[in-house]
């Protein structure tokens, strides 16, 4: 899994690609615990190369919506694909994440 990211005004936006499993979710969860540390609190996530989230990935997607909730911040995320809305659904995220089809409406949410 590779990510990058950019700051677009005060929100951080995070580019995903590849799988989010347990061999790499732990390092995404500590590149974004520094994000947040240094107090960027608005994230948008994008999904849109994202092919596969494990468990382990949606415990850090989870996590890292509590402490921005917990921080008054906010998450977003933008273009999920279909598999991985699928396992969002099953999980019940899309009853409590934010969730859009394009980034601008994922950024526009954040402010």
């Amino acid at each position: 899994m590779q990510t990058s990211s950019e700051m677009i005004d005060d929100v951080l936006l995070v580019s995903l690609e590849g799988k989010i499993t347990g061999n790499n979710s732990s390092d995404l969860e500590k590149s974004l615990k520094a994000q947040v540390d240094q107090g960027r609190l608005k994230i948008v996530l994008d999904f849109a190369a994202v092919e596969y989230i494990s468990s382990a990935g949606l415990r850090v997607v989870l996590w890292l919506a509590k402490q921005l909730k917990g921080k008054n911040g906010g998450l977003s995320l933008c273009r999920v694909s279909q598999g991985v809305m699928d396992i969002f659904k099953m999980c019940g995220f899309v009853d409590f994440l934010s969730i859009f089809d394009s980034r601008e409406a994922a950024l526009e949410n954040l402010k």
